[in-house]
């Protein structure tokens, strides 16, 4: 949520609210509503993409002056839509796209809630010189679908999100993910334990590390084309002491000093776990670094008492695909990405 100047004034939130019911107010999202727009999201979201209030606010190392939440709530203070529109702030997207979100309440749909919250966050948009906007909807909302199509949406990029039951996962099937890494001079660690190692000078070892998984993280499919260049160091080292990051799931491949694979976990006060990243060098790939490092989370999340571990990957990341297959992640219905050109 952005700060700063205000993208919406007072007499455009009262346009908006004209296209809803008249026992509907609409607001802009501050720091003092994050608790109940993350309360509402969360009903939308699957256990392992949950989020708290705490972690939003630790987002905020990427500032985004430009992003904007508007929330619809009824007379007795309850949430009955959010939406959201972002050009990604130091993420932003290299085409210019900007990517917005919408969740209406059940009982609120087809009452012109949704238009009146898409229309603004389009307006905002195009009037931040956005190329063109970018939402995504499941499969299993197929009335979403038919609002996306009819507003003017196309589809145009998939992505599947699948987890695995790590309650249940037997990693006896597969080698000990240290003993195959050490065949090819890679050990693994942990975020936690380099920390320790690099305390004598954790700024290099960090600035190191931003460096050699930026490329990685462009190289992984995805439906917007992500910048040239890494964030500043001190959003990027925020980013890496934020809550999204867990220091001890999250895991690194090394070649004597050199960080040839990375996978970023998140995990959850509800039991889940979520992988963020997982991406390698591409000197390295087809060593099975991926695969070593998502066992090595496995272990971690099952000592832990973790029950659920999700991942999102694009349709056309087949390799990683394969190896979330390999360890028993079921696939849910995949998840489209629709766009529409903003003249």
């Amino acid at each position: 949520m952005a700060r700063g100047t205000e993208p919406v004034r007072r007499v455009e939130l009262d346009a908006v609210a004209r296209g809803m019911p008249a026992e509907l107010q609409v607001r802009r999202g501050a720091d003092n509503d994050l608790g109940r727009i993350v309360e509402f999201q969360n009903r939308y979201s699957r256990p392992s993409q949950h989020t708290t209030a705490e972690v939003l606010l630790r987002r905020k190392t990427n500032p985004e002056p430009l992003g904007l939440t508007l929330f619809a709530e009824d007379v007795a203070g309850s949430v009955v839509a959010v939406g959201t529109a972002t050009d990604g702030g130091l993420m932003r997207a290299a085409d210019g796209s900007w990517r917005l979100s919408l969740h209406v309440a059940d009982r609120w749909r087809h009452r012109g809630v949704g238009t009146a919250l898409l229309e603004a966050l389009e307006a905002h948009a195009r009037a931040n010189a956005a190329t063109r906007v970018v939402v995504a909807v499941r499969a299993t909302d197929p009335e979403g679908t038919a609002y996306a199509l009819h507003r003017g949406y196309r589809a145009f990029h998939e992505r599947i999100d699948a987890y695995v039951d790590v309650r249940a996962f037997d990693g006896s099937r597969f080698e000990d993910p240290a003993v195959s890494m050490s065949r090819h001079g890679i050990r693994l660690a942990t975020y936690r334990d380099l920390l320790r190692e690099n305390a004598a000078d954790i700024e290099a070892f960090q600035r190191a590390m931003i460096s050699a998984v930026w490329p990685m993280f462009r190289d992984v499919p995805s439906p917007v084309a992500l910048p040239e260049t890494p964030p500043p160091f001190e959003q990027g080292r925020k980013m890496l002491e934020g809550a999204g990051l867990d220091q001890t799931a999250t895991v690194l491949a090394l070649k004597g000093r050199d960080i040839i694979g990375i996978t970023v976990t998140t995990v959850n006060e509800n039991g889940s776990a979520y992988t963020t990243f997982t991406g390698v060098t591409r000197a390295e790939r087809g060593l099975g670094i991926a695969l070593a490092l998502k066992l090595e989370v496995l272990q971690v999340l099952k000592q832990r008492g973790t029950k659920m571990f999700g991942t999102t990957n694009d349709k056309k990341n087949g390799a990683m695909r394969r190896i979330n297959e390999r360890l028993g992640y079921v696939p849910d219905p995949p998840t489209t990405m629709y766009a529409k050109a903003l003249a």
